[in-house]
């Protein structure tokens, strides 16, 4: 592959707004962040191929430019998919009680407002989505019991939001502590 330079970079940053550089010994990837159509697709394939497949999707998906050998030689790539959780790495979401039984959620400096979830939210949730596709069920639950929200949560393809927003609405459902215990 011929060097990627500054400039190059410098676009691809206007492009994606995050671009993320990943050397292993003496190669080296550029990957863009993935959107959740991107986590999406490779979270199907997981399901079908297990982790290797997971990891194919996404330096495949993300991939910018670089050194080919990453996503075709043994050696580098069983690195690269070690690396690929850390594109994980997502702010945390608050989640403050408000009146009505409501809970405020903050992600970095925009927020919603989801009412109390109930059994008949899961079911409904669960309905709108009969193939059982990754993140789908997450989707329409929020939207089932968001009150109020930031323009930024329309974006159902902004993952930073979309990642810790998903993982706040699971918080909430499991406030009780449960421990199955064989007797």
């Amino acid at each position: 592959m011929s060097k990627v330079t500054t400039q190059q970079i410098a676009d691809w940053k206007k492009q994606h707004t995050d671009v993320y550089q990943m050397p292993i010994d003496d190669k080296v990837c550029y990957l863009r962040a993935p959107l959740m159509v991107d986590w999406k697709r490779a979270f199907t394939i997981m399901q079908k191929s297990g982790d290797v497949g997971f990891a194919e999707e996404m330096l495949a998906t993300c991939w910018l430019g670089g050194d080919e050998e990453i996503r075709t030689k043994d050696d580098y790539f069983l690195s690269a998919r070690k690396e690929i959780a850390s594109l994980f790495n997502y702010s945390e979401a608050v989640v403050t009680p408000v009146e009505n039984r409501s809970s405020k959620i903050t992600i970095d400096e925009f927020s919603c407002v989801v009412r109390v979830i109930t059994r008949e939210d899961l079911k409904l949730a669960d309905k709108r989505n009969p193939s059982n596709k990754p993140f789908v069920t997450q989707e329409a639950l929020f939207d089932l019991i968001c009150t109020e929200k930031d323009e930024a949560f329309n974006d159902k393809n902004n993952a930073s939001l979309r990642f810790p927003l998903y993982q706040a609405i699971e918080n909430l459902q499991n406030q009780k502590a449960a421990q199955l215990k064989k007797l």
